[in-house]
This record gives structure tokens, C-alpha cells and sequence, in this order.
């Protein structure tokens, strides 16, 4: 009796030990992949796989509140990082939603039917919530040489690192058949005005139409990043082409900020012929995505390719 109960208990151990090695191996694969997420300042929302365990997969992006709801699914592969703006790359499924107010939101992210990563969020449309670009007419430098050409018109703003002013001028040679542009952005941090950032750029000897303007109405202040400290973006042209041809003009979109240029640089259609727009991103514009998707959105829309999918 005494052999038969040892050996019983002997038995069940070895048996309960299997199942546990059983359950161990089975349950492994749930809790081994590490996901990833983070939701930048412009609302993209990313998912990854760090150790690449799911090969080929769905993610469902879901947002929603009480009034409306947004949805999209998009396949990833191994460890690649899958990505979504809102609210541009969803597809609304229900409800109204204003494109143009702070909203709440609760989002997850589903993999194979399970949320493997979700909160809340506030949505907040503005780019330049907190700062106030206003008319500067008061140029008044002691040297006259820091203004090259006639003054276009010129913007003051207040942000974290101080008092900024922005100024447009050109500068027109008809002798030599040039337009200049002229840029200046500068910062008064303690007592004195400096020179942030001076772009310069021109049509020179041009004997057919030329395309030297500032493009007023594209001035735009922001805080794309939310750290108080501005970015000013404008766009500009200069080509010289045939005005009968209708040809795409060499239009430019540049933003400025901490000293710093970035840009878009290509051509826009100025008549309705079909022809479009074509772009190229400049190098350090790569390395930011938060500029390069504002500066995106705002070459669509100078170039009337902007669409919208809300109600």
C-alpha cells in the first residue's frame, strides 16, 4: 500500500510537471512580443512589433468618444513600424466630428483580436495654439545695409525664447533683368536685435516673363512641436518661363525656426491645365517629421491638391 501511494505521488508530480512545462510553452508566445507604441505632437499614432514574432499582421487603429467614432486597418510586417495621422488616414464610421475643435478621445490598437495598446487622448487641431503673429511696420535698423531692397512687409511674435521679427523685401535690377527675394528673421533674446536666419534668392537675367514674388497670403506662425518656441513658414517664386506656355512655375515653401531652414522645394501650376504640381523634400526636412507632414499638408494646399474626408 505504502509503494503503490509513493508511487501515486510520483506519478501526479512527473504529471503536473509535464502540464506546467505544457502551460509555460504554450503561454510564452503571448506575453514575449514587446509592442511598442507612441502618438506624436501632430497626432501620428504608431505600432511595432520589437521582436518581429508576428510576420505579416493586421493592426486596427480605433478612436472614439460618444458622438463619433474613427477607424482604420493597416498590414504590417515582422518589426516595421506601422503609422496613421489622425484624423487624415482614418476613415470616420459614424457621427460628426469639427476638424477644427479640441477634442477627447479614447483609441486602442488591435493585433489578432487583442488591444496590445490603448488610452485617452486630447485632440487639439492647432498648430500655433498660444501665439499671435501680428502686422510689424516700425523697421527701423541703425545699419541700412541689414535690409537689402524695398520692404515687402514685416511680422512681430512673442514666443519662449523672446521677441521675433520677420521680414520680406525685394530688390528689382531692370538693367540686368533680376528680381531678388529677401528673408529675415530675427530674435531679440536680452537687449539687441540679431540675425537669426537671412535667405536670398533670385531670377537673374531673365529675358522672358519673370516669376520673382513673394506669395503674401502663405505667412503662417506655428508650434508645430509645442515647445513655446515658433516656426514661421512662407512660400515664395521665382522662375522665368513664357507666360503664353502655361508652364508650372518654380514655386518654393520654407519654414524657419531656432535659426534653423527647412523646405520644399518644386513646381506649381498657375492655371487649371491639368498639369498639377511636382515636389522634392530638402535633406534635413527627412530627419523631422513633424515639419515635413505640416510642410506637406501646406504645399497640397498651395498647390489646390488639398482634399478633405469629414463631414
Amino acid at each position: 500500500m505504502y509503494k503503490n501511494s509513493k508511487a501515486f505521488k510520483a506519478k501526479s508530480t512527473l504529471i503536473k510537471g509535464v502540464f506546467s512545462l505544457f502551460l509555460f510553452i504554450q503561454s510564452t508566445p503571448l506575453f514575449a512580443q514587446t509592442w511598442e507604441y507612441k502618438i506624436s505632437k501632430d497626432f501620428e499614432f504608431s505600432i511595432q512589433d520589437k521582436w518581429g514574432e508576428s510576420g505579416l499582421y493586421t493592426a486596427k487603429f480605433v478612436l472614439w468618444n460618444a458622438r463619433t467614432a474613427f477607424v482604420k486597418n493597416i498590414e504590417i510586417e515582422d518589426d516595421n513600424i506601422g503609422k496613421l495621422v489622425f484624423p487624415d488616414d482614418f476613415k470616420q464610421t459614424r457621427g460628426h466630428f469639427k476638424q477644427d475643435t479640441i477634442t477627447e478621445f479614447e483609441w486602442y490598437i488591435e493585433v489578432k483580436k487583442q488591444r496590445v495598446a490603448f488610452g485617452k487622448v486630447s485632440y487639439n487641431p492647432s498648430p500655433n495654439t498660444l501665439l499671435q503673429l501680428l502686422k510689424f511696420s516700425d523697421i527701423d535698423f541703425d545699419d541700412s545695409d541689414i535690409i537689402w531692397g524695398d520692404v515687402t512687409d514685416g511680422y512681430k511674435w512673442e514666443d519662449k525664447k523672446g521677441e521675433n521679427i520677420f521680414i520680406r523685401s525685394v530688390l528689382v535690377d531692370s538693367k540686368s533683368n533680376s528680381i531678388h527675394l529677401y528673408f529675415y528673421h530675427f530674435l531679440k533674446e536680452t537687449e539687441e536685435f540679431i540675425l537669426m536666419r537671412k535667405l536670398t534668392d533670385y531670377v537673374k537675367n531673365c529675358d522672358l516673363d519673370m516669376f520673382a514674388n513673394h506669395n503674401i497670403e502663405s505667412i503662417e506662425l506655428t508650434d508645430i512641436d509645442k515647445d513655446t518656441i515658433a516656426e514661421i513658414s512662407f512660400s515664395y517664386s521665382v522662375d522665368c518661363s513664357c507666360l503664353e506656355d502655361s508652364v508650372p512655375i518654380k514655386t518654393k515653401l520654407m519654414l524657419f525656426t531656432k535659426g534653423e531652414k527647412y523646405g520644399i522645394r518644386g513646381t506649381i501650376s498657375q492655371k487649371a491645365n491639368g498639369l498639377g504640381s511636382e515636389h522634392e523634400i530638402g535633406g534635413n526636412l527627412l530627419k523631422n517629421d513633424l515639419y515635413r507632414r505640416f510642410l506637406f499638408k501646406k504645399w497640397k494646399k498651395l498647390a489646390g491638391e488639398q482634399e478633405t474626408i469629414y463631414n
